[in-house]
C-alpha cells in the first residue's frame, strides 16, 4: 500500500469550504480522534526536541521550533491540529495534557483546560469540536503531595465535566512501572469521578522513555484491571490500552488478551504504522510491515471490534492525521470490517463509552 494514500476505491475524503468528510461503502461517517497532543516546542524535553528534530528533513530542520508550534497548536490557521482533522475527515478530537517532561515534554490540565475553554473549540454539531484528557505528575510521588495531586486531578472532572472525559497516563515515560502499588489512588480517583483510564502501551522512540517490559506491557496492569472490573467493591473503571502494546509482540498479544478477558479493557489503534520490533519469544523482529493489518485482524477474530477506537497520536506532521486514517480503515476493510464496524471503530465506540452519562 503507498504510505499516506487513501488508497481502497470505498474510501475518500471530500473537501468542502469549511470540513471534509469521510465516505465509506457509500456512507458518510463520523470520525473521533482520541489522540492529539497539543503543546509547545519550549515545553518540550531536550532529548525530545533532539529526536523530532532528528526526524525532520535537513532543510527543515532549522524551522522545527516553529513547525512544531503552529502543529501542535489546535487553532493555528490552515496547519494546526483542528486544520489537521478538518483536512481528514475527522469530527471531533481529544486533546491530551501530559507530564511527561523527562522523554517528550508536558502541557499541564490548566493550559489544557484554557484550550477546551477557547471559543474556537466548537463542532458543527452543538458539540465542543474537541474533549480532554487531564494527567496528573508523578514525580516526587510521596507525602501531602500525593493528596493534593489527586484532589487538583479530580477538580477537573467535579468542576468541567462536559470538557474532561478521561485520565491519560504514560508509565514509560513517567517512569512508572505499571505493578507499583503507589499510584493505585489514580484509579480509585477515577472509578470514584467514573471516567475511564488511558494507558501507554508499548514501546516509545522518544529518549529517556524506559525500555524494560514492566513499564510498557500491559500484562503488568491486570491485578488493576481485575480490582476495577466492578464486581470487588473497589468500583469499576474501564482501562483504554492506547497503541495496542505496540513494537513488542509480547504486549500487543497481551493486551489483545486482556480485552478478551477483562469487559472493562479498550483498545486504542494509534501508533501502529511502524513494525514490530520485538517478536514473540524477546528476539529482534525481522519483518518490516506495519502492524496494523495484523492487529485490526485479530481484534474481528477474536471479537473486539465493539471496544476498539481510532487514534492517531497526531498531529506529527502536516496530513498524518489524514493518511493515518485512511490506512486504517483500509485495513478494516481487508480485514473483513462491515461498514457498520468500521463506524463503531471510529466513532461509535468511543461515544459509547465516553459521552455516555456517566454513573453516579
Amino acid at each position: 500500500m503507498n504510505r499516506g494514500a487513501l488508497t481502497a476505491a470505498a474510501v475518500a475524503v471530500v473537501a468542502t469550504p469549511a470540513a471534509a468528510t469521510i465516505d465509506v461503502g457509500g456512507r458518510t461517517l463520523t470520525v473521533v480522534d482520541m489522540h492529539l497532543h497539543p503543546g509547545d516546542f519550549d515545553n518540550m524535553a531536550p532529548g525530545g526536541k533532539a529526536f523530532i528534530t532528528a526526524n525532520l528533513p535537513p532543510a527543515f530542520a532549522l524551522y522545527a521550533p516553529a513547525l512544531l508550534d503552529r502543529l501542535s497548536d489546535p487553532y493555528a490557521p490552515h496547519v494546526g491540529i483542528a486544520a489537521q482533522t478538518s483536512l481528514a475527515g475527522v469530527d471531533h478530537g481529544v486533546l491530551y495534557a501530559v507530564y511527561t517532561q523527562h522523554t517528550t515534554g508536558y502541557l499541564t490540565n490548566e493550559a489544557l483546560e484554557a484550550l477546551l475553554s477557547d471559543p474556537r473549540n466548537a463542532g458543527g454539531d452543538e458539540r465542543p469540536w474537541a474533549w480532554g484528557f487531564a494527567s496528573i505528575n508523578f514525580d516526587d510521588w510521596e507525602g501531602d503531595l500525593v493528596g493534593e495531586r489527586l484532589d487538583a486531578l479530580r477538580s477537573y472532572f467535579d468542576h468541567r465535566p462536559d470538557l474532561f472525559k478521561g485520565i491519560k497516563l504514560a508509565h514509560a515515560h513517567q517512569q512508572v512501572a505499571f505493578t507499583d502499588a503507589a499510584y493505585q489512588g489514580v484509579y480509585q480517583l477515577a472509578a470514584e469521578v467514573g471516567v475511564p483510564v488511558l494507558l501507554h502501551t508499548g514501546f516509545s522512540p522518544f529518549p529517556g522513555a524506559a525500555t524494560d517490559p514492566a513499564y510498557y506491557d500491559p500484562l503488568g496492569l491486570e491485578a488493576v484491571i481485575t480490582t476495577f472490573d466492578g464486581t470487588h467493591g473497589a468500583g469499576r473503571v474501564d482501562f483504554v490500552l492506547s497503541h495496542v502494546g505496540q513494537g513488542d509482540a509480547r504486549a500487543v498479544a497481551h493486551a489483545l488478551d486482556l480485552a478478551a478477558t477483562h469487559d472493562n479493557v479498550w483498545l486504542e489503534l494509534s501508533a501502529l504504522g511502524r513494525p514490530l520490533l520485538v517478536d514473540l519469544e524477546g528476539q529482534p523482529a525481522t519483518s518490516g510491515e506495519p502492524q496494523y493489518p495484523a492487529v485490526l485482524a485479530a481484534i474481528r477474530q477474536r471479537g473486539l471490534v465493539d471496544r476498539a477506537l481510532f487514534a492517531s497520536d497526531g498531529p506529527q506532521y502536516s496530513g498524518a492525521v489524514r493518511s493515518y486514517l485512511g490506512r486504517l480503515v483500509t485495513g478494516m476493510q481487508a480485514a473483513g470490517y462491515t461498514t457498520d464496524e468500521i463506524a463503531a471503530v471510529l466513532a461509535g465506540n468511543f461515544e459509547r463509552l465516553f459521552l455516555a452519562p456517566r454513573p453516579p
